[in-house]
C-alpha cells in the first residue's frame, strides 16, 4: 500500500507540473523529450540486462506497454493540460483510470470483482465526480472539452499499460526501463528532426524543474512504485490509488496555492478515499 500512496503524491505534483510546462515556452513535445530522455540516460543498463523481453512478454505486448505508458500517453495528457486545468487531468485521467482497469481486466481475462469492491469503484466514481463536477460543467471554458477527451484517452492509455504489465511477469525495474528506454529512442528522432525542440531556448530554471518532475519523479520514481504496486496489489487494486490524486492535488493546493475547497470538494475527497480502502480490502477470498 505504501507504492500506491507514493505513487498518488507524485503524480499530484506531477499533474501540477505539468500543466505549469504548458504556461512557459515549453511545448508537450519538449516536456515528453524530458521526461523520456532523462529516465533513459539513468535505466538504460536495467534494460541492457535485461533486454526488451519480446520472447518473454510478447511483442504486441511490449508495443501496448510502450503506448500506454510512453510516448503517445504523454503527449495525450501534455496537449490536454493546454486546454484545461490540473484538477481535470487529476479527475478525469488518473481518477478514472482504476474503472478503465476494472473494465479491460473483465473484458478480456474475466477477472471479476466482489460486491464491496464494486461498491468501492461505484464510490469512487462519485467522489471524482464531486471533486471536478463543477469544473467539468459550470464552469467550462471553451475549449476546455478538447483537454478532457485527451484525458481520458490517455487514462485509457495507462490502463491498458497497467493490465498488460501485470500479467507479464517482469519486475519493476525492467519495466519502468522498458518504457522509458523504449520511448526515448523512438521519440527522441522524431523531436529533433520534426518537432522544432525548445530546451535550447526555455528559461533555465523552467527546464531544471520539468527535468526532475518529468524525469526523475515521474518517469522513474512513480512508474516503479507503480509498478511493484501492481505486482503486490494486482493491476485493479494497484490503479485504484490512482484515485486518490485529485484528493491530494487539493491538500496539497490548499498551502501550496491557498485553494481551500467548499463542501462538495471535502465530500469528494472523503468519498474517493472511502472507496480506495473498499476497493483494497475488499477482494473476495481464494479458495483453500
Amino acid at each position: 500500500m505504501s507504492c500506491g500512496l507514493a505513487v498518488a503524491l507524485i503524480w499530484s505534483g506531477w499533474s501540477v507540473a505539468t500543466r505549469f510546462a504548458m504556461k512557459t515556452e515549453l511545448a508537450p513535445a519538449d516536456v515528453t523529450f524530458l521526461r523520456f530522455g532523462v529516465a533513459a540516460i539513468f535505466l538504460w543498463p536495467v534494460l541492457l540486462r535485461h533486454g526488451f523481453g519480446f520472447k518473454r512478454i510478447g511483442r504486441l505486448n511490449v508495443c501496448i506497454m510502450l503506448i500506454g505508458a510512453g510516448v503517445p500517453f504523454m503527449m495525450l495528457a501534455a496537449t490536454g493540460m493546454r486546454f484545461a486545468p490540473a484538477s481535470h487531468v487529476a479527475t478525469l485521467m488518473i481518477g478514472m483510470m482504476p474503472i478503465f482497469v476494472a473494465l479491460l481486466s473483465a473484458l478480456f481475462f474475466r477477472e471479476r470483482f466482489s460486491r464491496v469492491q464494486l461498491g468501492g469503484l461505484a464510490t469512487v466514481i462519485v467522489g471524482a465526480a464531486c471533486l471536478g463536477g463543477h469544473a467539468l460543467i459550470a464552469d467550462r471554458g471553451a475549449g476546455e472539452w478538447r483537454g478532457d477527451l485527451l484525458f481520458l484517452c490517455a487514462g485509457l492509455c495507462f490502463a491498458s499499460y497497467t493490465v498488460v504489465q501485470r500479467r507479464s511477469g517482469i519486475s519493476p525495474w525492467h519495466a519502468t526501463a522498458l518504457v522509458n528506454v523504449g520511448s526515448a529512442l523512438v521519440f527522441a528522432p522524431i523531436y529533433w528532426l520534426f518537432l522544432q525542440p525548445r530546451i535550447f531556448t526555455a528559461p533555465v530554471s523552467d527546464l531544471l524543474f520539468q527535468v526532475f518532475a518529468q524525469g526523475v519523479c515521474a518517469a522513474i520514481v512513480a512508474m516503479f512504485f507503480y509498478a511493484e504496486a501492481v505486482r503486490r496489489l494486482g493491476a485493479p487494486r494497484a490503479a485504484i490509488f490512482g484515485a486518490l490524486t485529485p484528493a491530494f492535488a487539493v491538500l496539497i493546493g490548499i498551502p501550496a496555492l491557498g485553494e481551500i475547497p467548499g463542501g462538495v470538494g471535502l465530500a469528494g475527497i472523503a468519498l474517493v478515499m472511502a472507496g480506495v480502502v473498499l476497493v483494497v480490502t475488499g477482494a473476495r477470498p481464494r479458495p483453500a
